[in-house]
């Protein structure tokens, strides 16, 4: 009983409450009764069709409510304000039309994921490293209520604030959720596969890590026991292992023999035709003599199964690196419309507030931005949603380079010639597994870019702030100029205006 209580998360039971949820929206095209029977991913043409069908519904009916609400048709604002407005309204849709057509023809390639994520958990239970697969049950619970509480305040504070009639009609408002809620969900599945690379990465380094620290405490017991003074001779790791190596290469560790001395005078030799083997005392104490300068090289403290258990992170490593790169083949260009779709409606929610704050008119496409409640907490959905992306690629990339730092504190640890060859050459298959993750190769997901997008929305700020405060100057001093010009002429009209009214006076008299 303690032992099932105490079983890990699969990877598909973690994501049990994300799949259910997919598949309500029509974001998944798997079959729903052979997940729930058999906690598996299974294509279905069932739920293929499923997916087109809100696909297409939800494009529909999102069109007739923001037609309905918002006035797309009306041409009451300016032409390139309308097209702005248009197109960053339409592009929920559009990248909810993506992720659908995207799970479709990325479903065999998510199943595919997922089970080499499975292997991965059985090799590395093998060696006693298990992955946590409950925090990634934790998150996904978190991120789908916030979702769910973002969408629902935004939602209904538009529609109560807004709505000019409430009837049965008038709920399809509620519709314009959807393509938001669904490119949240999507994103929420890139999420959560990149944290499962980086939930493992982060497991074989804290073994890596432990096993340091049991053998760093192994050794000082060590050399307590043995009286041997660490730190006669002060050298770092790089010294030590060429030293080592050097060493080896020689033969020194099997002993090193006497150079002969040659001399004209004739010396008789004795013969020796058999001498006993030296006893492992005499052994070591010509071992520890020759090398008393360098702590590390007093006898084999690990065996081969050390060894093999390096080749076999390195094998997950780069296993891990080539999952890395297919989820990202598969949410590239989905990242990539998202990470403009942020860009230009955080941008324009930004200039808006500041002209609903400034009491200047606001195009009723954007009309949401005359109440601040709702525009800073559109501002921060939006934002949100972006930076976890990239944060949590940013840290995936990052843990996957300490494999590499972990491997060689180890070989520290450990200082035997052999480990640290097996390391090296380790180190070397490193370095070629490199994983990073782009948007379609534009610009990579990581904090460089999260600085450069912040850099590019403050810009474009303050140029349609300078803009806008040029145009109200232009027309101020229009208004100035036409009142000066009446001013001066109104007497003129006046002159003008009596005197045929004076002649026609004197005329008649």
């Amino acid at each position: 009983m303690v032992s099932n209580a105490r079983r890990p998360v699969g990877l598909v039971d973690s994501v049990k409450v994300l799949f259910y949820a997919s598949s309500l929206l029509g974001l998944v095209p798997y079959s729903l009764r052979e997940f729930f029977a058999r906690h598996a991913l299974r294509i279905s043409i069932v739920g293929n069709i499923w997916v087109v069908f809100n696909m297409v519904s939800y494009s529909a009916m999102y069109h007739l409510a923001t037609d309905d609400y918002i006035g797309v048709g009306g041409g009451e604002q300016g032409t390139l304000t309308s097209a702005i407005g248009i197109f960053i309204i339409y592009m929920e849709p559009l990248m909810m039309c993506i992720d659908l057509l995207a799970a479709i023809i990325n479903q065999k390639l998510l199943i595919e994921c997922m089970e080499r994520l499975e292997k991965v958990d059985a090799k590395l239970a093998n060696e006693n490293i298990t992955v946590n697969n409950a925090r990634i049950q934790r998150y996904i619970v978190v991120i789908l209520v916030l979702v769910l509480v973002f969408e629902s305040v935004l939602t209904t504070y538009n529609f109560v604030k807004f709505a000019e009639a409430y009837t049965l009609w008038s709920l399809i408002w509620f519709i314009t959720a959807f393509p938001t809620g669904i490119n949240s969900v999507s994103r929420l599945w890139f999420v959560v596969l990149v944290l499962a690379v980086r939930h493992r990465f982060q497991a074989m380094n804290s073994h890596m890590d432990e096993l340091a620290g049991m053998l760093e405490e192994h050794n000082e017991r060590w050399e307590d026991e043995l009286e041997i003074e660490k730190h006669e001779i002060p050298m770092n790791y790089l010294e030590k292992e060429i030293f080592t190596i050097r060493s080896h290469r020689r033969g020194v560790v099997h002993g090193m023999v006497p150079v002969k001395k040659f001399s004209n005078s004739t010396k008789v030799i004795d013969v020796k035709p058999f001498e006993k083997k030296i006893s492992e005392e005499k052994a070591i104490a010509q071992k520890r003599s020759m090398f008393e300068f360098l702590s590390f090289d007093k006898y084999m403290k690990v065996d081969e199964k050390l060894d093999k258990k390096m080749i076999l992170v390195c094998r997950t490593h780069d296993e891990l690196c080539e999952i890395g790169k297919s989820i990202n083949s598969m949410f590239s260009f989905q990242m990539l419309v998202s990470m403009a779709h942020g860009f230009m409606a955080i941008t324009a929610q930004f200039y808006f507030l500041y002209c609903a704050l400034s009491n200047q008119g606001v195009p009723v496409l954007f009309r949401s931005a005359q109440v601040p409640q709702i525009s800073v907490m559109l501002i921060f959905y939006v934002a949100v949603k972006c930076v976890i992306c990239i944060y949590v690629c940013w840290k995936t990339k990052t843990e996957s380079q300490r494999t590499g730092v972990f491997m060689h504190h180890l070989a520290n640890i450990v200082d035997e010639t052999h480990f640290y060859q097996i390391v090296n050459h380790l180190s070397l298959k490193l370095l070629n597994h490199q994983l990073n993750f782009s948007a379609c190769g534009f610009f990579d997901l990581d904090m460089t870019t999260l600085y450069a997008i912040t850099g590019a929305i403050t810009s474009y700020l303050i140029i349609l702030i300078q803009f806008n405060l040029a145009a109200i100057q232009k027309v101020t001093n229009s208004t100035a100029t036409a009142n000066e010009t009446l001013t001066t002429v109104a007497p003129l009209l006046n002159l003008t205006t009596t005197a045929p009214d004076s002649a026609r006076e004197n005329y008649e008299r």
